[in-house]
Order: structure tokens, then C-alpha cells, then sequence
């Protein structure tokens, strides 16, 4: 392995940079912007200028994988929300297709059955939806109970000896 792969070189601070608690130093920026835009770790670790080594060490660094987590999840959410702005734009092109008479059979059987899948499993999600909320408040009035149970045992507990007197 490559000594200097393994110690920074000058001006590679692994250590965090600025006054933050948990900065990155502008090289573990680089590195993490890297990571979330190319598709291999090697392509990352070239276009962020550090060794495949350096890259490893960096992503197993807890503060650099925290925020690469935090990183990709925002990304999903926003790609998550692009999807669902264009859910009634599928929508509406499923419904047409449906209705299009001179649509290929087969296209319109397809998007049919899209359509009904999706509606089943909307149902399917608001049912266990339900039923998780349900048992979440189940289980929260277990709990008080059980609280209640718990300090009405101790004050008993407190007459017992209140009567040895």
C-alpha cells in the first residue's frame, strides 16, 4: 500500500476542517460530492483528486458517512418528489389510453391493469396505515397502564411499611 495513501499529504487534512463540530475538510467535500455524482467509487476518488485508499478511509470515517447518508437521502426525496408531481400526468395518460378506441388492445388491457393495481394497493396502504396507528395507540395506553400499575404497586408498597409503625 502506498504510504502516502495512508497519511495525508500536506494540505489533505482528513482531520475536520473549520470551526464546526463535525466539518469535513474542503478535500472530504470534494470526496463526498464525488461519491453521490459518479457511479464507482474509483471515477469518485479520481475526479475528487485522492487515492482509491484515501476514499476508503474517508468513507469510513463516521462524520464523512453520516453526511453522505443524509446526502443520498435528500437526493432521493427530491427525486421522490419529482415522481409524485408527475403521478396525475401518468394518471391521466393511463386514463386515456383506457378510453382510446384505436389504441392497440394489449396497450389498453396493460394500462387497465395498471390502473386497478395501483388503486388495490392505495386501499392496501391506507388499511395498514390504519391498523399500524391503531396498534401504536394500543400499545401507548398498554404503556400508561402499565405506569399506573407500576405507582400504584410502589404507594402500596409505601402503606405496607406506613402500617408496621
Amino acid at each position: 500500500m502506498n504510504t502516502q495513501e495512508q497519511r495525508p499529504a500536506a494540505g489533505d487534512e482528513t482531520a475536520p476542517g473549520g470551526d464546526a463540530p463535525g466539518a469535513l475538510s474542503p478535500r472530504q467535500e470534494l470526496a463526498l460530492q464525488a461519491v453521490l455524482s459518479h457511479p464507482t467509487l474509483k471515477d469518485a476518488a479520481a475526479a475528487a483528486g485522492v487515492g482509491d485508499a484515501t476514499l476508503w478511509r474517508y468513507m469510513n470515517d463516521p462524520e464523512f458517512s453520516r453526511r453522505l447518508r443524509e446526502a443520498r437521502r435528500e437526493a432521493v426525496g427530491h427525486a421522490a418528489a419529482r415522481l409524485q408531481g408527475g403521478a396525475s400526468e401518468a394518471v391521466a395518460v393511463l386514463r386515456e389510453l383506457i378510453t382510446k378506441e384505436e389504441a392497440p388492445p394489449a396497450a389498453r388491457i396493460t394500462a387497465a391493469r395498471t390502473v386497478i393495481d395501483y388503486s388495490f394497493r392505495v386501499i392496501e396502504q391506507d388499511e395498514l396505515k390504519a391498523r399500524i396507528e391503531e396498534l401504536e395507540r394500543f400499545i401507548l395506553r398498554k404503556q400508561e397502564e402499565d405506569a399506573l400499575d407500576r405507582g400504584r404497586t410502589a404507594s402500596e408498597g409505601d402503606d405496607e411499611y406506613e402500617d408496621e409503625d
